[in-house]
């Protein structure tokens, strides 16, 4: 996609030889700049700047809901309508914004487009980790409560997990936060053992007769 000459701006070049359109960079230090993008286009941008030798990413944070009763993998993205984009070279901004998925460049107050440090990258990344990490302790959080409801004070249970996992044991009592405090057999003594409650699955009547 061409753009009418009015529209280009100071600084771009045109290298000798360069007829085809496609190099949407010239030889220059390699820099990061953050790219705007056409509303919901992210994703279509990447791949347009990725077949042009430019790597680009836009944050973004996965997390599972469930719709309708079905487990959902749902994606959110941490600055919508930005990607953040590595020049191998000097970009040639007449060419890049030429794309249909990129509307224009975070621009300094002179209007040049603003290289971005790796402090503000740092960051971006940063961000991610700490919403993963609350995203993983939410899950544990939910895991354990469910664990928890599933266990039932003078009722029996199984380990699944930790040192005593397949041993049977009864429950004493019950706390999502502090563990449970179940009741089994250890070297032939009756001993009372606090354990978490992800390592351990409550068992119907049927299964203790059974078992």
């Amino acid at each position: 996609m061409t753009r009418h000459w009015l529209e280009i701006e100071v600084g771009d070049v045109a290298e000798p030889g360069d007829r085809d359109g496609k190099e949407i960079v010239v030889p220059g230090p390699a820099r990061w700049y953050a790219l705007r993008c056409r509303p919901q286009k992210e994703e279509a941008a990447e791949r347009w700047l990725s077949q042009r030798g430019v790597f680009a990413f836009h944050p973004v944070t996965r997390r599972k809901v469930r719709v309708r009763g079905v487990l959902r993998q749902v994606c959110s993205r941490y600055l919508p309508g930005y990607v953040f984009a590595r020049f191998p070279g000097d970009p040639l901004a007449y060419r890049v914004l030429g794309s249909p998925f990129l509307s224009d460049a975070l621009r300094r107050a002179d209007g040049q487009w603003g290289v971005l440090g790796v402090a503000s990258l740092r960051a971006l990344y940063g961000m991610r980790r700490v919403d993963e990490a609350a995203e993983t302790a939410r899950a544990k959080a939910r895991k354990a409560a469910r664990a928890a409801r599933q266990l039932r004070p003078g009722g029996h249970a199984l380990f699944t997990g930790g040192v005593f996992a397949g041993a049977p044991c009864q429950v004493v009592e019950v706390n999502s936060v502090t563990g449970a405090k179940v009741r089994l057999q250890l070297y032939g003594r009756e001993t009372i053992v606090t354990a978490s409650p992800d390592d351990l699955i409550g068992l119907s009547e049927n299964a203790v007769d059974k078992a």
